[in-house]
């Protein structure tokens, strides 16, 4: 190893120790409840003073809330100025439809015909499923970076680079067994956290869609109580049926992206019939650190 690559895995990890936005792993290896319960109380807190979480996060769900939770923009970013905030407060899921233009589209289409499945790459495989990921450069697509620094400058309060990276999702064998964390309805953080999933080809009901228990990003005195107790953080803890009244399978045209408050409920549908499901998937937990959870 050269002094070069033991700095940098030194650098990450040390970023992953102390610096990566709070995640679920310190709750899950507590063993002491008086303690996880105010490393719970003081990250909510910190959080809470961040205007723009407060706006989607803490607030009260406006009576006027909008039952649709799809927009079409035309391909037009321009049109995101309509009522896109509105939904993705209130519901926590927003799925825009013709989202991006067809000089773009056809060039992700284009990619992922292309896309060459190497073994060495398959991110998990059981006698199920297979799903493999490559990562790709953002500033490659203009728009999709364009959509991407939109609903974070409305989320976190900037716009931040995200991990973008082409999925291919395979079912082998239906039906298909329970992966945690996956096809299960789980939250990713008890904080604040955001996805995008860009969807260029059609996804039916069989084609495992993206599941969202509406709602359920609010962080509340009932989402806490439920983080303080909770032993999986998914549908697996007998509490979490509280959250999943208004589960929606959220199947999409072609040229459609997702945008997902993900410490509310979510987890994709399993495959219906053998077939596969391409996404581009755009996370920001290495742009956000505790630093910008507390200097904002």
């Amino acid at each position: 190893m050269t002094n070069k690559d033991f700095l940098k895995k030194l650098k990450n990890y040390l970023f992953n120790k102390y610096l990566s936005f709070p995640t679920l792993k310190f709750l899950l290896n507590s063993k002491i409840d008086i303690v996880k319960n105010l490393y719970i109380d003081f990250c909510i807190l910190i959080s809470k003073k961040n205007k723009n979480f407060f706006n989607f996060f803490f607030s009260d769900n406006e009576e006027n809330s909008r039952n649709t939770l799809y927009l079409d923009i035309n391909e037009n970013i321009a049109n995101l100025e309509n009522n896109c905030e509105e939904i993705l407060k209130n519901n926590g899921i927003l799925v825009i439809e013709n989202a991006l233009p067809k000089n773009e589209y056809f060039k992700i289409v284009e990619i992922f015909d292309n896309l060459k499945i190497k073994d060495n790459h398959s991110l998990r495989e059981n006698e199920c499923i297979t799903k493999y990921f490559e990562e790709i450069k953002i500033s490659d697509f203009l728009n999709l970076n364009k959509i991407s620094n939109y609903f974070t400058k409305k989320v976190f309060g900037k716009p931040l680079k995200p991990l973008a990276q082409f999925h291919v999702h395979r079912s082998k064998k239906i039906p298909e067994s329970i992966i945690n964390g996956d096809n299960n309805m789980h939250i990713d953080r008890f904080l604040p956290n955001m996805k995008l999933y860009y969807a260029p080809f059609e996804i039916t009901k069989d084609d495992a869609p993206f599941c969202y228990a509406v709602g359920s990003h609010k962080i509340n005195s009932q989402y806490i109580k439920y983080v303080k107790s909770a032993k999986y953080f998914s549908e697996d803890d007998t509490k979490a049926t509280e959250f999943l009244n208004c589960k929606k399978e959220l199947v999409c045209k072609k040229n459609s992206l997702i945008v997902a408050l993900t410490n509310g409920f979510h987890g994709r549908k399993s495959f219906l019939k053998i077939g596969s499901r391409q996404v581009v998937f755009l996370q920001y937990h290495k742009s956000f650190n505790k630093l910008s959870l507390i200097f904002g």
